[in-house]
């Protein structure tokens, strides 16, 4: 339309020069050697017209012949990058979506449309992460990461795959090999921290992890948490080295950070009672049992008496407040079945089996209690039968795997997976299912 009105006004200017010229007559005389020419104005000025435009077009056809070509390459090729462009964006939705097939579909026509670009290729990468093809994803991310301008995207893709196939040798590879790209990476910080818990060096983590609660990887409350399990880490390395004073200091950073947190509570309580803290110790495990009754804090404070009656007493003094609880009646009757008060066992181990509260371990010390009081094998026998098919006692789980642990754990052995253990029945979580489905598919 723009054309066809821009045609007009050229006929309407041409159109209006010629009135103007037919108004106005006269002649014109051009002398060139011998020859003469008289010609009205208007014929003249209509040859120059027509020999400007004839020069023009013949203008035009010699910057065809010679640019045409290279012209048309031109909008060839960006044409194939508009395509390229669009197949990445429509790529992109694929892999929100789940579908890897046309994922990857895409991510190929686009690398063939506007060749090997970066964004095609991470696409096709990742197209393949999500159809299982790990091999193909890792050729690509080695592509990547040999080109200095992707490396970031090549490195990052590399260490997540050798996390996802568990070999951290790999991933230490990567990480020392990584910083001679670009060193302050934000992300490689967590990587880094869980490497080092890994290899159990914490201060070389709680760095790490210095590092990136400073870039706000993590939220304030997760730093906390992470430096708390750290601590409590790094106070169990210090007692096995005989290093008692330190394991104390690392405990109380620990309940410092995360005040009501079970395992720092716990590793407190033991700290302060190993360095000889038994006041100190006993004091802390009263406050810490209202709100976080656990039978470790029991078994610390009955730790610090020097007889068995002492010690049922102090645990009648600690569970005075919330005697109803499981966790106190629990701890009452193993301190009252090693104190040899009978009584009092019995009576603490029905309330939790009437009240419809008792585990396994209610039913074992009741066998122990019907073996030790009246040497009544039969009795013992029934209660075990019971404890069968009563629920299982809560444990340190590792909510990864779910791996089982008397105590917290910083690192869980079987899968590595650092502070993952937490309180409760014994059972597979859906992060362990999970995890079982992952390496069954490896």
């Amino acid at each position: 339309m723009i054309r066809f009105f821009r045609f007009i006004l050229q006929i309407a200017i041409i159109a209006a020069i010629a009135l103007w010229l037919a108004d106005r007559p006269g002649t014109a005389r051009i002398v060139w050697h011998d020859t003469v020419i008289e010609t009205s104005a208007a014929f003249l000025a209509l040859g120059v017209l027509v020999l400007a435009y004839v020069l023009h077009l013949i203008l035009r056809v010699w910057h065809f012949l010679r640019h045409g070509p290279m012209h048309w390459r031109l909008r060839r090729r960006l044409s194939k990058m508009q395509q390229g462009q669009d197949q990445l964006t429509k790529g992109l939705v694929a892999i929100a979506g789940g579908n890897a097939i046309e994922a990857g579909r895409l991510a190929v026509a686009a690398r063939k449309n506007s060749g090997s670009s970066v964004t095609a290729l991470w696409l096709q990468a990742q197209a393949a992460q999500m159809a299982g093809d790990r091999r193909a994803a890792q050729e690509i991310f080695r592509t990547l990461a040999a080109n200095e301008e992707s490396a970031m995207l090549g490195y990052r893709g590399l260490i997540t795959e050798a996390k996802r196939a568990g070999n951290w040798d790999e991933v230490d590879r990567l990480l020392a090999e990584q910083p001679r790209q670009k060193p302050a990476t934000p992300w490689l910080s967590l990587i880094r921290m869980e490497s080092a818990a890994r290899r159990h060096q914490w201060g070389e983590a709680e760095t790490a992890l210095s590092h990136a609660v400073a870039a706000r990887l993590l939220d304030s409350d997760s730093g906390r948490r992470t430096r708390a399990a750290l601590r409590i880490a790094a106070s169990r390395a210090a007692v096995s080295v005989g290093d008692t004073e330190t394991a104390l200091q690392a405990a109380e950073q620990a309940v410092k950070q995360t005040p009501d947190w079970l395992p720092a509570i716990i590793a407190l309580a033991d700290r302060l009672a190993l360095t000889g803290h038994n006041r100190a110790a006993t004091r802390f495990i009263e406050r810490a049992w209202k709100t976080h009754p656990h039978p470790q804090l029991a078994r610390i404070l009955q730790s610090l008496a020097d007889e068995s009656l002492e010690a049922f007493k102090q645990t009648e003094r600690l569970c005075r407040n919330n005697d109803t609880a499981p966790e106190s009646r629990m701890a009452l009757a193993e301190a009252a079945l090693d104190a040899d008060i009978w009584g009092e066992a019995r009576r603490n181990l029905m309330a939790c089996v009437n009240d419809r509260s008792a585990t396994q371990g209610v039913y074992k010390m009741l066998a122990r209690l019907e073996r030790r009081e009246r040497g009544d094998e039969r009795a013992a026998t029934a209660w075990l039968t019971k404890a069968a098919d009563a629920a299982p006692d809560p444990v340190w789980l590792c909510r990864i795997c779910g791996g089982a642990n008397e105590e917290w754990q910083p690192v869980c052995a079987s899968c590595g997976a650092f502070d993952s253990f937490e309180w409760q029945s014994a059972g597979k979580s859906r992060g362990a299912l999970s995890y079982q489905e992952s390496t069954q598919n490896d």
